[in-house]
C-alpha cells in the first residue's frame, strides 16, 4: 500500500512537472498594433491564433499590449526608447529613426527561413526587405484610387467623360456638377491632418508631371519634385478648387473617419481612398448608407498618367518589426509566418467562426456581421488565400476589386532614396517647410508666387546638399 501510494505521489509529481513544462514551453510575445486592441473580437481571435499556432508545433502565449493614446507613430517610439518594449510592434511611420539606432531586429534570416512569408511576398516587397530589412507587410503596392457613387456616376455625363477622357479639365467639370447638380457640398474631400494634399495628388500629380519622389532633368540631373515648376502648377489649381469651394474647405483638419463620413453623408462627392481594402470598406458602408455602390475613376492624364503614392522600393511605409531587445524573436517571426499559412490566412482573412462566417459543411457562409472584420490586419495581401470550401460569396466587393485593377495598371514605380542620418533632421524641417506653404498656397493665405519663395527657403534648409546627394545614389 505503500509502494503505490508511493508510485502515485510519482506520477502525480511528474503531471504537476508535466503541466508547468507544457506552460513554459509557451513563450510570452508581447504584442502592439494601431486600434488592435479596440477591435470587438480581438480576444477571440488571439485565442484561435494560440490555438492554430499550438496545432502547428510553435506554441505562444500572446500578449496584447494597449495602444497608446495619442499619435500612434510618436508613442510607440516612446514606448521603445523607455525601454517598455513589446516583442512584436507595428509601425506606421517613426521606425526608421529607431532602426538607425539599432532598435529593431533584421529581419532577412527569419524571412529566408520562414515556411509561408517569403513564398507570398511580392517583387516590391522583396526590394524593400532587401534595401530595409526590418518591417515586414505583404500587401499589394499601397496606391490610392478616387471613388464617387455608382448611382451618381450613372446619372452625370461629365463622369463618364472622366472615365473615358480623364484629365484636368474633366475632372474640374466632375467636381462643378456633383456640387450643381447633385447637391454635394464639395467635390471632393482628402484627409489633410497628417497627409497635406497627398490624397489630393493621387489623383493629379502625374497629370502635372510628377511622376516620381525625384525627376531627371533633360541634362541628366536629378531635382525634387516638390520643388519643381510642375508642383507650383498643381498647387495654383489645388489654389483653384479650394477656392470655388470644390475642395473640402476643412480639409486641413480632416482625419481618415470624418473624411469617409461626408461621403457616406452626400456631402463629399469624391474621395481618394488605399484600393482594395480601404475601397472595400467603403463599398460596403455606402451599401449601406445610401443603398448604392460605389465606382472607381481613373487618374487624371497630362504630361504623364498615374496613380500615387510613388511606389517606394527602398521601405515599407508601414509594417511589423521585432524588437532587437526580445528574447522571443523567433517565436514573434513564428507569429507572422502562421499567419501567412494556409490555417492563419483563413482565420485573417474570415474571421472569427460564428460570427463573421459559419462552417455549413460544404460553403464557409459570410455573415451580417463579415463586413466589420478587418481582413488586413496583419498584411492586404490575397496570396495565398485559398479556402478548403468556396465562399457563399466574393470576400470583396467587385468594385473593390475592379478599383484594385485600376491601382496596378497606373501605379508609378519611384525614385527615391533612404535619408541619410547626416540628413535626417534637415530633411524633417524641409518636409515640414513644404507642408506649410503647400496649406498656406492651397487655402489662399499665401499666393501662388510664394512658392519660388517656398524653393529658396528649402534649398537654404538643406536642399542644396541634398539635391548633391541625390546625385551620387540615383540612376
Amino acid at each position: 500500500m505503500k509502494m503505490r501510494r508511493l508510485v502515485i505521489t510519482a506520477l502525480s509529481a511528474l503531471m504537476i512537472l508535466g503541466t508547468l513544462g507544457s506552460a513554459m514551453a509557451q513563450p510570452k510575445v508581447r504584442f502592439v498594433m494601431k486600434d488592435f486592441d479596440a477591435d470587438p473580437s480581438v480576444d477571440a481571435f488571439i485565442a484561435l491564433v494560440e490555438k492554430g499556432m499550438a496545432a502547428a508545433g510553435t506554441p505562444v502565449d500572446i500578449e496584447v499590449i494597449k495602444t497608446p493614446a495619442g499619435n500612434y507613430a510618436e508613442k510607440v517610439g516612446l514606448m521603445v526608447l523607455s525601454g517598455d518594449t513589446p516583442d512584436l510592434i507595428y509601425f506606421q511611420g517613426g521606425d526608421d529613426k529607431l532602426a538607425l539606432q539599432g532598435a529593431l531586429e533584421d529581419l532577412t534570416p527569419y524571412v529566408a527561413s520562414s515556411k509561408y512569408v517569403k513564398a507570398l511576398m511580392d517583387e516590391h516587397s522583396k526590394q524593400r526587405m532587401a534595401s530595409y530589412p526590418y518591417l515586414l507587410w505583404i500587401a499589394p503596392p499601397r496606391v490610392r484610387a478616387p471613388v464617387m457613387r455608382k448611382d451618381w456616376f450613372e446619372s452625370l455625363p461629365s463622369a463618364k467623360a472622366v472615365q473615358t477622357n480623364p484629365n484636368v479639365n474633366t475632372y474640374y467639370a466632375l467636381f462643378k456638377d456633383l456640387v450643381a447638380k447633385k447637391g454635394a457640398k464639395f467635390g471632393i474631400s482628402i484627409t489633410g491632418k497628417t497627409n497635406g494634399v497627398e490624397e489630393l495628388d493621387a489623383i493629379f500629380d502625374a497629370a502635372f508631371g510628377n511622376t516620381s519622389t525625384w525627376l531627371k532633368a533633360a541634362d541628366g540631373k536629378w531635382f525634387y519634385s516638390r520643388t519643381s515648376a510642375n508642383e507650383k502648377a498643381k498647387l495654383e489649381f489645388y489654389a483653384k478648387l479650394y477656392k470655388e469651394g470644390l475642395l473640402d474647405p476643412e480639409y486641413l483638419t480632416k482625419a481618415w473617419d470624418t473624411k469617409e463620413q461626408v461621403f457616406y453623408e452626400g456631402k463629399a462627392g469624391i474621395i481618394p481612398g488605399v484600393a482594395p481594402g480601404s475601397l472595400d470598406v467603403y463599398a460596403n458602408k455606402m451599401m449601406k448608407a445610401q443603398g448604392t455602390d460605389i465606382i472607381a475613376l481613373p487618374p487624371a492624364k497630362g504630361k504623364a498618367q498615374g496613380l500615387t503614392p510613388f511606389v517606394d522600393v527602398t521601405k515599407e511605409p508601414r509594417g511589423l518589426a521585432i524588437a532587437s531587445t526580445s528574447t522571443v524573436k523567433k517565436e514573434a517571426f513564428a507569429i507572422l509566418d502562421f499567419m501567412w499559412s494556409p490555417a492563419g490566412l483563413k482565420l485573417a482573412k474570415l474571421g472569427i467562426p460564428g460570427i463573421h462566417h459559419n462552417d455549413d459543411g460544404k460553403t464557409y457562409v459570410l455573415t451580417d456581421k463579415y463586413p466589420e472584420w478587418p481582413i488586413g490586419w496583419f498584411g492586404d495581401s490575397l496570396n495565398g488565400f485559398k479556402p478548403d470550401k468556396p465562399l457563399s460569396r466574393p470576400i470583396m466587393n467587385q468594385s473593390a476589386l475592379d478599383a484594385a485593377a485600376l491601382a496596378k495598371k497606373y501605379m508609378l514605380p519611384d525614385h527615391t532614396f533612404l535619408i541619410p542620418e547626416q540628413f535626417v533632421t534637415n530633411w524633417d524641417q524641409m518636409v515640414n517647410l513644404y507642408k506649410e506653404y503647400c496649406a498656406d498656397i492651397v487655402t489662399g493665405k499665401k499666393p501662388v508666387s510664394a512658392f519660388d519663395e517656398f524653393v529658396d527657403k528649402w534649398n537654404k534648409a538643406g536642399g542644396v546638399d541634398i539635391t548633391k546627394y541625390a546625385q551620387t545614389v540615383l540612376k
